[in-house]
């Protein structure tokens, strides 16, 4: 039986954004063990009660998705649900849109922590460490949190895979062979390195006597013809295991490779939860930001070629920093 309860509201989470935030929910139960967690979301959908659900309902207790809530005081607080009824312990709030913050105040708590507007809203101080650089956004999460809780973070947590997964994957990739993972897509177009820039990463790794596994989401679909035309003798784990989760199977297949290349997408979190090394393809967006705290990920961005744009970044210097991963596997 809780003690106590704490409400956690986000816009909602992507694939990505669902993987880099379980440490953070680990995080929560390992500190508030009495507590029950509720987690909101106002528009977005989340992952936890979808694609990730098998896995968030180790943490969180009750999910309220799509809550859609209103600021202004003569509406209902939710479209969606009755919460002029509830009360929290605390309320945390994970965004920093002003909008939401002035919706979601109106739920009734006896602490409410948020970092919009400076911490404005918030009734308990948030010890926010100063940095000169772009701060991983995980560490945002752990300063709200330290304002109900300060612990040392759990940097050991791994996400746990079922271990009959594994015992399929072993009728999937042989002991005899190595295996290089490629991941083509991402969910923006200025995130997505040429495709034929990836082949002839393929077909150059193939030459070395690795097999090529391709991890593709729904937007890839349409070249997954052309890749088995190409890499005839390539894995597709996904279209192999049946009775699991894309993510899950995705996250196991880790185990087997010697070094993935990815853009910067949902995949890319998905190879990076268990130590797999991975190169990772940056074009706008900044690396230390959105890229996970993994020691056996290497970020190649744009930037380091003078530009934002992904296509600027040199297949032979991708293929170099590859092979240096693989001599040190």
């Amino acid at each position: 039986m809780y003690k106590k309860n704490l409400l956690v509201f986000s816009n909602g989470e992507k694939i990505g954004d669902g993987l880099i935030k379980l440490p953070f929910l680990n995080e929560i139960k390992k500190r508030l063990p009495d507590y029950k967690l509720i987690w909101i979301t106002d528009k977005g959908k989340t992952v936890y009660n979808h694609e990730l659900k098998n896995i968030s309902n180790q943490f969180i207790d009750e999910i309220l998705e799509q809550a859609k809530l209103s600021p202004f005081f003569w509406k209902k607080i939710s479209s969606s649900f009755d919460l002029e009824k509830r009360k929290f312990d605390y309320i945390l709030d994970t965004q920093k849109a002003v909008s939401r913050t002035i919706a979601l105040k109106r739920i009734r708590s006896k602490f409410f922590i948020s970092s919009s507007a400076s911490g404005f809203f918030s009734n308990l101080k948030i010890n926010k460490i100063k940095s000169s650089k772009r701060r991983y956004y995980l560490e945002d999460l752990y300063d709200l949190l330290d304002s109900i809780k300060k612990d040392d973070i759990d940097t050991n947590y791994k996400i746990p895979i079922p271990q009959n997964l594994y015992q399929l994957l072993k009728k999937i990739f042989k002991d005899n062979f190595s295996y290089i993972g490629i991941a083509p897509g991402a969910g923006e177009a200025n995130k997505i390195w040429p495709i034929e820039n990836f082949i002839e990463v393929g077909k150059f790794f193939q030459t070395k006597s690795n097999k090529i596994v391709f991890f593709l989401g729904p937007q890839e679909q349409h070249i997954k013809k052309k890749l088995k035309d190409i890499f005839p003798e390539s894995i597709l784990p996904e279209e192999e295991i049946f009775g699991f989760s894309g993510p899950e199977i995705v996250m196991a297949s880790t185990k087997y490779l010697k070094c993935a290349l990815t853009n910067d997408s949902g995949i890319s979190h998905m190879l990076s939860t268990n130590q797999c090394p991975i190169i990772k393809l940056f074009g706008p967006k900044n690396a230390n930001k959105f890229s996970p705290k993994n020691n056996k990920i290497i970020n190649i961005s744009s930037t380091d070629f003078g530009n934002n744009d992904i296509k600027s970044i040199k297949k032979e210097y991708v293929i170099n920093k590859m092979q240096k991963i693989i001599e040190d596997y």
